[in-house]
Order: C-alpha cells, then sequence, then structure tokens
C-alpha cells in the first residue's frame, strides 16, 4: 500500500502464495483503510473478499478481555511509529478462539509523522492445542546441542518481539512446519542472527524479521519439518 508521501519507509504487503496463514497486513493511518491478504481474513473467519476491514472490525474481533491493549497498542504505534508486537486471543466470525501474535513496525515519514503501520499476524491456535511446550520439545532430537540453540532461539525471539517463553516456541514451530525447515535448523539460524555482534533490541528484531519474510518469499530446502 503506497501512502503518497515523501521520505516514507514502509514495506509492500504481498498475498501469500502457500495458502497457509502467513496472515499479511497493512493499515494505513491517515485515510485509516486496511488492507489483508487472504489468510488474515481466514484467521478472522471470513472468505477472502467478503468484508471490508476497518478499525472496528479489527477491534470488534479481539477477546473482550484483551480488546482495550489492541486499541491501545494501535493508537500507540500510529503517534510514535516503531516496531511492535502483542499476542492476545481473537474471537473469529466462525466462532472459533484464535491465539494470535502481531507483530509489525510504524512507518515514520518526515517529519516524523506514522503513515503506515505494516506487519503480519501469526496464527498459533494449533501449536498450543497440539502440544505442550515440553510435549514438542521431546519430538526434536535431543541432543544437548539442539536443545541448547532452540532455548537460545526462543531466547532472541523473547527479546525481538516481546513474547515469553511458551509463545516463543510456538512462534518457532509454526515457522517450522509451515516453512518446511526443521526446528532445530531455524533456531540454528536464530541463534547466529542473535550473535553476530553486538545489537540492540530493534536491530536483532529486523535481523530477525529479514530471515522469516525470507522463508515466505523463497522456497525453502526439502526437508522434514522438526
Amino acid at each position: 500500500m503506497e501512502s503518497g508521501a515523501a521520505g516514507c519507509h514502509n514495506h509492500e504487503v504481498t498475498p501469500s502464495s502457500t495458502g497457509r496463514p502467513t496472515g499479511r497486513f497493512s493499515f494505513d493511518v491517515l485515510s485509516g483503510k486496511w488492507q489483508w491478504d487472504e489468510d488474515v481474513y481466514r484467521i478472522h473467519g471470513y472468505v477472502p473478499g467478503t468484508v471490508e476491514p476497518t478499525t472496528e472490525l479489527v477491534l470488534a474481533s479481539k477477546h473482550p478481555d484483551d480488546r482495550e491493549r489492541v486499541r491501545a497498542l494501535i493508537e500507540r504505534i500510529s503517534r510514535e511509529g516503531g516496531p511492535f508486537s502483542i499476542s492476545y486471543r481473537l474471537i473469529a466470525a466462525d466462532g472459533v478462539e484464535r491465539r494470535v501474535v502481531l507483530v509489525g513496525e510504524g512507518a515514520l515519514c518526515d517529519p516524523d509523522d506514522v503513515t503506515t503501520l505494516d506487519g503480519y499476524y501469526i496464527d498459533l491456535t494449533a501449536d498450543f492445542e497440539e502440544e505442550s511446550e515440553e510435549h514438542a520439545a521431546a519430538a526434536v532430537e535431543a541432543s544437548a546441542e539442539h536443545r541448547a540453540a532452540i532455548e537460545q532461539a526462543k531466547g532472541a525471539l523473547m527479546l525481538a518481539y516481546g513474547l515469553d517463553s511458551e509463545q516463543a516456541f510456538a512462534m518457532l514451530r509454526w515457522w517450522s512446519r509451515n516453512r518446511n525447515v526443521k526446528v532445530r535448523d531455524l533456531a540454528v539460524r536464530l541463534v547466529e542472527l542473535a550473535g553476530a555482534g553486538e545489537v540492540s533490541d530493534t536491530e536483532l528484531r529486523g535481523r530477525i524479521d529479514t530471515t522469516l519474510h525470507d522463508l515466505t518469499r523463497k522456497e525453502s530446502e526439502p526437508s522434514a519439518p522438526g
């Protein structure tokens, strides 16, 4: 989505070609218009294109106990910009309660006006329902080296996105399953990013974002999920 303003640093949101819930979105702060890819519609329980996404619709879908947190986040990032992440429960139009992590960034334009919020939804419902963290961890190869890499990767995700341990592991499993990359291999890549010199939380977040988005754009090497 193009804002048309000079000096903007925003990112084009492209539809998913896999049919999986990558959930890319963009929100134009100036016009109040949202752009959803097909997977965001599905996460919200809608057939793609059957409703017009609005801020009211976005907030109405949130669990009542989480709605004000999400509203406050959208309002703050719309004023201040910068990276953001939040986990919450979503009550979809199909009646399903989903566990969602929303991550993105508010794009700033000169003179420091936020024009767009860009990012993606990650539906972690299945990860929480299918197995506990302990059960999932037992499913990966149980060498000390692999366990250590996974724990460090969880720590990097927790630091970069403000997640707790359970959410970080569910996010790691989600990318592993939906991008056909073994958990241990993805963990090693994230640990390498986190260990590449002294970086701030924001810089680490940017590096991880780039890696995860590359997994979305490119076909992974054939291998069984971890």
